[in-house]
């Protein structure tokens, strides 16, 4: 299944890293904001269509996007969530909520803050993709078993998988872990489906709640980035790091 359509949130207050730009997505780092980095990521796996969710300060951010993205090929929208302080699954809604679900199933989704080595993304285009997951995947989430590489792993999403991949628990302050989730998705209708259910059962969701909704079904996979690196920018220090990775990616 062809994925032509991708989600950022962008909706945070990014109070932590404090980007001097004004917000975390135009944060620069080797003398390009996140946005493009994130642009030309996308359009590198045939992306034709980006929805970029805002929340605080969002009439800055969505003047700014528009001005940054004017001469880009791509269909750059942007949606609010007026919900941005709650949990980052409600961002993913808002995302979907004024558009054609036919249009915009399946798509990828990432966080605005987070920086990743575009040879992921050509990988990813060259292998298929999203189509090369297991048929019958309603979601999938990129991990990074390379623990020695990750700056700041009190700060990371933890993942402990079994055998055949299978969840055994997902979170930043489990016991025990064997990878690390990267902030890259992969989301049909299912993966939405479980947003909902968690939405009207507790009036909240995240993505890591349609992960455990889906891996408990059996359909969620967990794809690995292999030797890519990647970085979530949002700390100062975070930020440094990052400047020292793009140094030596071929962009």
């Amino acid at each position: 299944m062809t994925t032509r359509h991708a989600v950022i949130l962008a909706a945070g207050f990014g109070s932590r890293l404090n980007a001097q730009e004004g917000h975390k997505l135009l944060a620069k780092i080797g003398g390009r904001s996140l946005l493009d980095y994130h642009l030309d990521a996308f359009a590198r796996v045939g992306v034709t269509q980006v929805s970029i969710v805002t929340g605080f300060k969002h009439d800055d951010l969505e003047a700014a996007v528009v001005a940054q993205t004017s001469s880009r090929e791509l269909d750059v929208r942007t949606a609010h969530n007026p919900d941005f302080e709650g949990s980052n699954g409600l961002s993913v809604l808002a995302a979907l909520r004024d558009i054609d679900l036919a249009d915009a199933l399946p798509f990828w989704l990432t966080m605005a803050d987070h920086l990743f080595d575009p040879a992921l993304f050509d990988a990813l285009a060259e292998t298929g993709g999203a189509q090369a997951l297991p048929d019958g995947t309603q979601g999938a989430l990129w991990i990074d078993r390379k623990l020695d590489s990750i700056y700041d792993m009190p700060d990371a999403t933890k993942v402990q998988l079994g055998q055949g991949d299978a969840l055994e628990d997902i979170g930043k302050e489990i016991p025990a872990f064997n990878a690390v989730d990267v902030g890259l998705f992969w989301a049909a209708q299912g993966f939405v489906d479980a947003l909902v259910a968690e939405r009207d059962a507790r009036g909240d969701c995240s993505t890591s709640d349609a992960v455990r909704r889906l891996s408990a079904q059996g359909t969620f996979a967990f794809p690995d980035v292999g030797p890519a690196l990647w970085q979530d920018v949002d700390t100062p220090g975070a930020r440094a790091h990052a400047e020292k990775l793009v140094s030596g990616w071929a962009l």
